[in-house]
């Protein structure tokens, strides 16, 4: 725990993975960008009656587009392993509560179990006692 003090290092596997979902979301942003920057030369290029520069920008941004789409698919994997673990921490949380509570009400039988065997021992002794006693 100190030693992730200093070093800086996130506690929970939550915010280790909020660092790549940010990093995806910025390489996301810089292919739309780029998508959108072809786009504009398209028109540009259209504009001077050159067929084959647009295509040629309309394919880069298509791949552009497509290499964000790939960006925002490992956004959502990221997301939904992140759920994964919040629903298996509900689990493990829900499970040793149950644990606690089964736990508890063991010891509570047990503690009646004690009550009732000391019942019964000092009535075996009161009786003994009484038996001796004529």
């Amino acid at each position: 725990m100190i030693l992730t003090w200093l070093t800086g290092k996130p506690r929970n596997a939550m915010s280790m993975l909020q660092k790549p979902i940010d990093d995806l979301n910025k390489k996301e942003k810089v292919y739309l960008e780029k998508a959108a920057i072809k786009v504009e030369e398209a028109e540009e290029h259209r504009r001077e009656n050159s067929k084959h520069r647009v295509v040629h920008c309309l394919k880069i941004k298509v791949m552009y587009e497509g290499l964000a789409q790939n960006f925002r698919n490992l956004q959502l994997m990221v997301h939904d392993e992140l759920i994964l673990m919040e629903r298996m921490k509900k689990e493990m949380i829900e499970a040793l509560q149950a644990k606690d509570l089964t736990t508890k009400n063991k010891t509570t039988s047990d503690h009646v179990f004690i009550y009732i065997s000391f019942l019964v021992l000092v009535l075996t002794y009161y009786i003994v006692s009484l038996y001796l006693a004529r």
